[in-house]
């Protein structure tokens, strides 16, 4: 007797799975005890359970079609109004087959595929706009969520639909208040926003806008995520861009006031020298190497104050780079550092440019490659076409490295990691790519090293003089 009751259990299951039809089994009581694909497609998540749950208004007298003792024993079709688990209200038929051995119905509701123009609008905007889009339940379950999830977040929508919305907020390490705190804010207010992070892969690190809705009318949720990375970036490099001109504008207005006074002390310096005491003199040397800074760090201000390149020449990057190492090589050779230069296989490493203003930002890069190598290291240069047609130079170091932190610091004035760097060589590398139209790519891993490239367009290309367009890309 059980294995036929559980072979006609199966055979019903099996009849309404097959059906396109919203289809459910009941019992008498009104009680889902089956629903299929199609049904919670149409309905979600039933929330107590019961027929009348899924009626436009389950509490209208018209609805007396639940009163299953009455009609257990005759099939009934009517027509009746249900909600969707948007919050749609549609017009639907009802077919109730009832099972009276087995205190049970079958129905199946046939829902007009149709619809009208403002749903397909809703649907339309919530399958294609450009932000990704949750919809949850005023308990706060997700209902759905639109075709961007894994633009976004990497994950399918499965992971999502049918669960709580922590599921979304604890993708963000950061969250500062609890899921619960925050729909009821939304609940109060109407709406909430906040800014959070999200690393959608290694090193890749995205800036959401996220906006939470609460409809009174649907009882729902509506959660709005924008990725806003590009306008961080924007921002951050206009803010870059104000620190290099107030480095600019302070590095005029007091060059000359500063340069006149330290010449007169390197001359009495040096009249010094001659009547002083010898076990003295080591005082006055350290004064002159003071001096000596101060000129450098002058000269390094002195060189972003300087306005943007308006001549520019063609020449060759491999022959520019080519007399550069040939003037560390000494300096590498004193501090055991080994410099390997690729062979290229370009036949034309053609750029447009400042040659002199290149020359001083790769002597920078070059530097830096040296001081970041404690002991004996490498150091590599090579030139190549990178997958936009640009001549790309590529300096690695097997140097100590540096955290995310420090990289995306390290274009920024007056930030150095070095003890008495002045952390004006790299924004005058930056300064100078943006000059040139180019780009900075850099890669590095504590203990790893570094690799910095600078990507050039070919002197082929007719580029635009366009600084706003010139970036860095932190890897």
């Amino acid at each position: 007797m059980k294995n036929k009751q559980e072979n006609v259990e199966i055979h019903l299951s099996f009849l309404i799975d097959n059906s396109p039809n919203p289809s459910a089994i009941v019992d008498f009581d009104g009680r889902f005890l089956y629903v299929n694909d199609a049904f919670r497609e149409h309905f979600g998540k039933i929330e107590d359970g019961k027929l009348p749950s899924i009626l436009a208004d389950p509490n209208d007298p018209q609805y007396n079609i639940y009163d299953f003792q009455a009609i257990q024993k005759a099939p009934l079709e009517t027509d009746i109004n249900v909600k969707l688990k948007y919050g749609a209200e549609k017009s639907a038929k009802l077919k109730f087959m009832p099972i009276p051995d087995r205190q049970q119905a079958i129905i199946i509701l046939q829902i007009p595929e149709g619809i009208d123009l403002s749903e397909k609008s809703y649907l339309h905007a919530f399958r294609n706009t450009k932000c990704f889009m949750v919809i949850a339940d005023k308990d706060g379950t997700i209902l759905n969520v639109n075709d961007r999830n894994f633009e976004f977040v990497n994950l399918p929508r499965a992971y999502f639909t049918g669960r709580p919305l922590d599921v979304l907020f604890h993708l963000f390490p950061d969250q500062s208040e609890s899921t619960r705190l925050h729909l009821q804010k939304v609940k109060t207010y109407g709406c909430a926003e906040m800014w959070k992070r999200f690393e959608r892969s290694i090193g890749d690190v995205r800036h959401y806008h996220i906006t939470s809705f609460y409809n009174l009318d649907t009882e729902q949720f509506l959660i709005r995520i924008y990725d806003q990375t590009e306008l961080v970036h924007l921002e951050e490099r206009l803010a870059h861009f104000d620190s290099l001109s107030t480095v600019g504008e302070l590095a005029a207005s007091i060059a000359h006031e500063i340069r006149n006074p330290m010449t007169s002390l390197k001359g009495f310096i040096q009249l010094l020298r001659i009547a002083t005491p010898e076990d003295s003199l080591k005082y006055l040397s350290v004064i002159d190497g003071e001096i000596e800074r101060m000129e450098s760090i002058l000269s390094e201000m002195l060189l972003l104050s300087k306005p943007a390149i308006a001549k520019k020449t063609t020449f060759s990057l491999e022959v520019l780079v080519n007399d550069m190492i040939q003037i560390v090589q000494p300096k590498a050779l004193m501090d055991g550092i080994t410099i390997i230069q690729k062979e290229t296989s370009l036949s034309d490493t053609q750029i447009v440019g400042d040659a002199a203003k290149l020359k001083q930002a790769i002597l920078n890069l070059l530097k830096n490659a040296f001081e970041a190598i404690s002991k004996r290291g490498v150091v590599t240069v090579s030139i190549d076409l990178d997958e936009k047609d640009r001549v790309v130079l590529t300096i690695s170091d097997t140097g100590k490295g540096m955290s995310l932190k420090q990289i995306n610091q390290m274009f920024m004035p007056f930030v150095s990691s070095k003890t008495g760097g002045t952390g004006l060589g790299l924004p005058f590398v930056l300064k100078t790519m943006e000059n040139h139209d180019g780009e900075i790519s850099v890669r590095s891993e504590i203990g790893n090293g570094t690799t910095i490239s600078l990507h050039f367009p070919s002197a082929n290309e007719k580029v635009p003089v366009d600084v706003s367009h010139a970036r860095k890309v932190v890897s």
